[in-house]
């Protein structure tokens, strides 16, 4: 019987195996818990920002004038000596400051979008920016200074909301409207809250971790089924072996001992007992399994052991019949068996051979015979073997092979391809979409490394060759990006991923790896980096890129005390273009007008669109003399080049050169302000920090 601690054989890896799945899952859970609210405070902090940039821009102009109307009256928290002008034609004016103006954002937003956003304070002014409980905590953490933002995702008794809040700091142009609450420049005077519908990022949260659970469960499963049937089936070989050791050697020891009390009267006989013993030895030294003996010419079985009865069901004494086994064997099997058997046994030869064979209750047993042929006087008289049922091992190769065809379809759909390479010999070998992926048929392909190179771009092959050697050389994944010549004229971009594995020794004795064909991927990133940066109408760059290249140009000049200078120019009077010839005449001025500016300016200049009919031009390495005689050379090229109908449009230009003071902000703002004054002095004019000096 087996010792109580084996019944339990399963429970260590099993649980061993649980523990890592509940890990996974649980670090899995946190990770994800943790990207959701990252980007749940992100979109309130962009919103925020958003908010914020509108309210310093107004509170930098001294607030705005717009219509009196009933969206917009007369702000009567807000104590300015002029806030209500009318004008010269009677038109009631009130003044929109900061807070009023986000009111009005507000509310604009969440009629749009569901977005709600709140302006508030401790001390409000206005009793319509009250904060609420959630948000005076908020207030009061941040005039502690223990939070500089706080957010959170609420589930509320109607709807999830993802809250956002940060605080709001008193600057100088803030004391016109908050002087009466003692406020000092650096206070927190109040905050901004932003609350954001969430049910779809809720239930693509909850979706998310649904999938992982499941992904995890079936993993779990998956594993802890095959370990159990390869456990079990380990445990009920082992314990075969053992009943049948113990079998085999109660057996010798009788005959043995039968043997030892026959040998005094019956010496004659001393030759069968050798054979006897001689055979009993020879059924110890074999496996697990049916041990027998039969004849070698009629195949009657002379002696099977009891195991043939708990593995096929039929009693020991149905197998000494004649025809027993070639009875019982698979219909398939029936002929070829038999037949090779005979065959062996007909040149001494020992062998070992599958086959199924049908048990008593109706199962198919693969039973693996081990056949060792007993000669005398050089023919063969006795076979004496081992059955071993393998049923389980060919019901997992049938499996392996189902594995197989199943990856080999699934990497046949997402088009990714198989190799393995081997250093020592430099041999490759590749699936079939390996071969579509390079564009060689399995003859034009020798399957040697250096074949393989040939097919990369050869500004590719150095990297691709160290990264390799590296890979061989500590053991890490080889992961890369590289380029191939398909055809002799197509360029591909190929993904490429690799481990090692190791030989004897522990040595890497080959790389096995998959290729995948990123090209459309590479055409798309391209795409949306030109969408990106590139303004629609006129192909030139955009604000957002102009102002990224100005930062880096301005440390770049400070770094190396190089020269800076900035063009900044508006086209004239091309409102009245718009409204003679209309907006698809102006659309053609602008794209046009861009198109001869960049045809006349340096390589070295980047171009870009700043907004409306407003253009910047960028020249790096450049003096104020140089960027003056530019500036002139765009203004005759637009004269020289006019757009019909419209004819020669014309353009005011204000020219600047970087000042050790100067950040980008200042440097646009001399720009804008030497562009209207040429404006101001007649238009189609160059104004630039020379004319001040």
């Amino acid at each position: 019987m087996l010792r109580i601690p084996d019944r339990f054989y399963w429970v260590l890896p099993l649980g061993a195996w649980t523990l890592l799945i509940l890990l996974s899952l649980g670090l899995a859970l946190y990770q994800s818990q943790n990207a959701a609210f990252a980007t749940a405070r992100q979109q309130g902090r962009d919103i925020f920002h958003m908010i914020e940039a509108m309210r310093l821009w107004n509170s930098r102009a001294g607030g705005v004038f717009v219509r009196q109307s009933e969206m917009t009256p007369p702000n009567k928290y807000l104590e300015l000596p002029e806030r209500d002008p009318v004008t010269t034609s009677g038109i009631a004016l009130t003044t929109i400051n900061p807070a009023y103006m986000t009111r009005q954002m507000a509310g604009v937003i969440e009629s749009e979008s569901g977005i709600l956003i709140h302006i508030t304070s401790l001390r409000p002014i206005n009793p319509g920016n009250v904060a609420d409980p959630w948000e005076v905590q908020a207030l009061q953490a941040f005039e502690k200074g223990d939070e500089k933002e706080r957010s959170e995702i609420l589930h509320s008794s109607r709807k999830p909301l993802i809250r956002y809040m940060a605080p709001l700091f008193v600057r100088k142009e803030c004391l016109e409207c908050h002087q009466k609450q003692n406020y000092s420049v650096g206070d927190v005077r109040g905050g901004i809250s932003v609350s954001i519908p969430a049910t779809d990022f809720v239930a693509r949260l909850d979706a998310s971790r649904r999938q992982l659970v499941i992904t995890h469960v079936g993993v779990w499963a998956l594993v802890a089924l095959m370990l159990t049937i390869y456990l079990r089936q380990y445990r009920v070989q082992w314990t075969s072996l053992k009943t049948l050791t113990a079998t085999l050697e109660d057996r010798v020891r009788e005959r043995t001992a039968k043997l030892e009390e026959e040998t005094a009267a019956h010496r004659a006989s001393e030759l069968e007992a050798r054979q006897h013993h001689q055979r009993f030895l020879d059924l110890v030294n074999t496996t697990d399994g049916i041990v027998w003996e039969a004849d070698a010419r009629t195949f009657v079985f002379a002696f099977v052991s009891r195991k043939a009865e708990s593995l096929l069901g039929y009693p020991v004494e149905d197998w000494q019949t004649p025809g027993f086994w070639v009875a019982h064997l698979h219909p398939e099997d029936r002929e070829w068996a038999p037949e090779y058997c005979a065959s062996c046994t007909g040149r001494l030869e020992p062998h070992r051979f599958e086959y199924r064979f049908m048990a008593k209750d109706g199962r198919v047993v693969w039973l693996e015979d081990i056949v060792t042929v007993v000669a005398e006087n050089g023919e063969p008289k006795l076979l004496r073997g081992l059955m071993v049922d393998i049923t389980a091992r060919r019901e997992a190769e049938l499996e392996v092979r189902h594995l197989t065809q199943r990856l080999t379809l699934a990497t046949r759909a997402a088009h990714i391809g198989i190799w393995e390479y081997e250093p020592h010999s430099g041999k490759v070998v590749w699936d079939s979409t390996m071969h579509e992926l390079f564009g060689l048929s399995p003859d034009e392909f020798s399957g040697r490394f250096d074949d393989v190179l040939a097919l990369v771009l050869p500004e590719d092959v150095p990297h691709l060759t160290k990264l390799i050697d590296e890979t061989l050389r500590t053991g890490s994944d080889f992961v890369t990006t590289f380029r191939i010549l398909r055809h002799g004229t197509e360029i591909h971009h190929i993904d490429a991923q690799a481990v090692l594995v190791p030989g004897n020794g522990h040595q890497p004795v080959r790389m096995i790896g998959v290729n995948r064909d990123v090209t459309e991927r590479k055409r798309n990133e391209q795409e949306l980096l030109r969408l990106a940066t590139t303004d629609v109408l006129t192909g030139c760059y955009n604000r957002g890129y102009l102002q990224r290249m100005l930062e880096l140009e301005i440390d770049r000049a400070r770094r190396h005390g190089d020269e800076l200078s900035l063009l900044m120019y508006d086209l004239d009077r091309f409102k009245s273009i718009n409204d003679t010839w209309g907006h698809g005449v102006g659309d053609a001025v602008l794209a046009h007008g861009a198109a001869v500016v960049r045809d006349t300016i340096r390589r070295t200049d980047t171009l870009a669109r700043w907004g409306g009919e407003e253009f910047m031009v960028l020249c790096p390495h450049t003096s104020t003399t140089d960027a003056k005689v530019l500036g002139e050379r765009v203004q005759q090229a637009l004269r020289e080049h006019p757009t019909p109908p419209a004819g020669v449009v014309t353009a005011s230009i204000g020219v600047v050169t970087l000042r050790p003071t100067d950040d980008p902000d200042t440097l646009l703002k001399r720009a804008d302000d030497l562009m209207y004054r040429a404006k101001q002095s007649g238009r189609d004019r160059v104004c630039c920090d020379a004319d001040e000096a």
